[in-house]
């Protein structure tokens, strides 16, 4: 019965850790995808206000291109960290099957991924892009063979290693639209 509760502690402390890094980056990806959503739009229309003739053209695909790449990224990284926390009782048993089987795999996620309850409670820094990308980043080790029957464990993972390439992209068309935008504010201020 020892082995059992333990196996059962070890697979609640992962699946926490998992759905709290996620909780923290669903909220952060909100708050992206909203940003990024007013700077494209507000960029795009500031500059097919500003521009004229062939150049606005040429403005209007690539804002379109590059506005849904930006709010693409944000809108995708949103979606697969919720549905991280959609499917925890099904995490939940894909963790136990791996841990009781005793392979290296199953033990990896319980390194990786089990927190302790210091670790949940909310810090200044918790929400911080750079914070959980460092830490996402770490995720990578987990993936591979052994989680071959592990489908939700590993869109998990795959949702959690991928966060930050998305915020990445998001961020950085989100700056270009931003700085592209104050040009053509200026523009049709004079």
């Amino acid at each position: 019965m020892s082995d059992s509760n333990d196996i059962d502690r070890l697979v609640q402390r992962a699946v926490n850790g998992i759905t709290s890094i996620a909780a923290r980056a669903a909220r952060f990806s909100t708050r992206m995808l909203v940003g990024t959503t007013i700077v494209c739009v507000s960029g795009f229309a500031l500059g097919v206000a500003a521009l004229s003739g062939g150049i606005e053209s040429v403005w209007i695909v690539l804002g379109i291109v590059f506005g849904s790449i930006a709010i693409g990224s944000a809108l995708v990284a949103r979606w697969r960290v919720g549905s991280v926390r959609r499917h925890g009782s099904e995490l939940a048993a894909e963790a136990r099957t791996l841990i009781a089987q005793g392979g290296p795999t199953g033990r990896t996620v319980v390194d990786v991924f089990a927190v302790d309850d210091d670790d949940l409670v909310p810090n200044e820094n918790a929400g911080s892009g750079v914070v959980l990308s460092r830490q996402m980043y770490g995720f990578r080790q987990v993936s591979g063979p052994g989680l071959q029957d592990s489908p939700r464990l590993s869109a998990a993972i795959t949702a959690l290693t991928s966060f930050p390439l998305l915020v990445i992209s998001a961020v950085m068309i989100s700056l270009v639209f931003a700085f592209l935008g104050f040009i053509f504010l200026i523009a049709l201020a004079l």
